[in-house]
């Protein structure tokens, strides 16, 4: 076993090295920050995965059954339809599967719902489909609990594989790829692999294939907030470094359009750049906008007119994200609920989970917003909640109140009648009474400024990708100045050391002094020389 030497001021790391990692010393914060989040294995951590790591898709339950009978479909001239969902993860995991099927010769239809046909499988798309002549029906991002629609199908002669992540609660009775390990698109990733493989496909191939689509599971994995651990951590890391060897015009047009750097995106960029762009097509218009994008393979021009569509409507969705929670900071009057629960009748239905992201960042508690449904006396919305409190399993144990509820421990959709929505804010504060919201905030480690150097920030970059399960660090920076504060920028000083951070925990004016607890990413710098102002 090969160890590190021990230099002043670094942490002795005694994992085995391999090439990613030699002659890496990790600096004792991030170690301390490794250790607390329970990191054992560093060395196997921070290493940089390879396609091989995906080589057998199969361990996933029914995978290699479903691909089976997908290529058997194949060899038949079956019509395939695949029916995904309005977010970015349903757009992504359906381009996934259509990619593949199309390069084994399937003339495949995608069909991606309005929100205002609500979330998953209805039975009116069934019969849409049923008319259109499809054989194979292949859901992904969704279908585990459209029990109803599935049966439908089936009634109507239609073969049915569901591919799924979200929690079950009243399963589908057909054939199931089923995990809530990945998201969507990362099991749309896997099961591509399984069909190449299935299919015979040569390695160079098969490379081409994972470094292709484990860059749509890097996005759709950081937006859709499922843990970065395991197999997704790999997929997703995988992923990030494809994005520069990329040549897809949509791809390209929409990392240029969004990132500082486009050949090396990071999780920031995802999680607040290009992910909210693929989002914001099926919040303000069709989702088939944002697909638009990814079947721009190799034509610029159509990438660019498809990119430009995104970002007005990105545009457009920001305005009234800021109107209307400007409005709930009016009504709200400086209260301090226990939960979030608000019902804006006429807010669009695809700003709700933005609101209640933007209540749990702002209140620090599990938080509701409902529109109305546009029928009489129904409403819908979504829910997102904080780090240790399962929103899914809480409103699961009072589902008597919902027409429908479903989702994930941080994020919910429901429908409910506008009658009982009183009662749910007041089982939802009963629930959350007591929570302790000082865990939101609690650092990583300390961390002195004159320890953040160019070396650090390299060493912090390997322990992308930030997200659900791997938060941004968050480190406490003892008895320093804040010297200014710019937009989503604060600068610190302590000594003759200076910080300018992207992202931070706790405000503050210029001028203050004091102990704070700042969020670390790799776009953090250190200030140094004329930089400094």
């Amino acid at each position: 076993m090969e160890r590190s030497k021990v230099f002043p001021g670094r942490a002795a790391c005694t994992t085995s090295v391999t090439s990613e990692v030699k002659q890496m010393f990790l600096s004792q914060p991030l170690l301390e920050l490794l250790i607390g989040r329970g990191i054992t294995n560093v060395d196997e951590y921070l290493r940089q995965p390879s396609s091989s790591d995906f080589a057998n898709p199969f361990f996933l339950p029914n995978l290699e059954e479903a691909a089976s009978r997908v290529l058997t479909a194949v060899r038949e001239g079956a019509r395939i339809t695949i029916a995904g969902d309005y977010d970015c993860d349903g757009v992504l995991a359906s381009h996934v599967l259509a990619s593949v099927l199309r390069r084994l010769g399937v003339s495949v239809r995608v069909y991606l719902p309005h929100r205002d046909e609500g979330y998953g499988l209805s039975t009116l798309a069934v019969h849409k489909f049923s008319v259109a002549g499809t054989d194979l029906l292949i859901t992904v991002d969704n279908g585990i609990n459209a029990r109803t629609a599935v049966s439908l199908a089936r009634r109507l002669g239609i073969d049915v594989i569901v591919v799924d992540h979200h929690r079950i609660q009243e399963r589908a009775e057909t054939l199931a790829v089923w995990s809530d390990e990945f998201c969507g698109t990362g099991l749309a990733v896997m099961f591509a692999i399984g069909l190449a493989l299935k299919a015979g496909w040569n390695n160079a191939s098969l490379e081409k294939l994972i470094a292709g689509t484990t860059i749509y599971g890097s996005i759709a994995s950081i937006a859709d907030c499922v843990p970065l651990q395991g197999k997704t951590r790999l997929l997703t890391k995988l992923g990030l470094k494809a994005f520069g060897q990329t040549t897809h015009c949509g791809l390209r047009e929409l990392l240029r359009s969004s990132c500082s750097n486009p050949d090396q995106p990071d999780s920031e960029d995802i999680a607040f750049h290009i992910a909210p762009k693929i989002n914001a097509a099926g919040r303000i218009d069709h989702p088939r906008a944002a697909l638009a994008v990814f079947t721009a393979a190799s034509d610029p021009q159509r990438a660019r007119s498809a990119v430009n569509q995104l970002n007005e409507f990105n545009r457009t969705r920001r305005e009234m994200v800021a109107s209307h929670f400007e409005e709930i900071l009016r009504e709200m009057a400086g209260n301090c609920p226990s939960a979030v629960v608000l019902y804006r009748e006429l807010a669009p239905k695809g700003i709700a989970g933005l609101l209640a992201s933007k209540c749990v960042e702002h209140f620090g508690v599990p938080s509701i917003v409902l529109v109305s449904s546009g029928s009489n006396g129904v409403a819908v919305g979504s829910g997102r909640s904080v780090a240790g409190f399962d929103l899914e399993a809480e409103l699961r144990s009072v589902r008597k109140l919902f027409e429908r509820v479903g989702g994930h421990a941080q994020a919910v959709g429901l429908t409910i009648t506008v009658n009982n929505i009183g009662e749910l804010e007041r089982e939802l504060e009963d629930r959350c009474r007591g929570l302790n919201r000082s865990v939101l905030v609690h650092p990583d480690a300390d961390l002195a400024l004159e320890s953040v150097t160019d070396c650090f920030l390299k060493e912090l970059s390997l322990l992308e990708p930030f997200g659900e399960g791997n938060p941004a660090p968050v480190f406490r920076i003892r008895d320093a100045e804040v010297v200014a504060i710019r937009q989503r920028r604060v600068r610190l000083r302590q000594g003759k050391h200076t910080l300018e951070l992207l992202n931070w925990r706790v405000g503050a004016e210029p001028g203050q002094r004091g102990d704070w607890l700042v969020e670390f990413r790799s776009k953090s710098r250190a200030l140094r020389g004329s930089d400094r102002k």
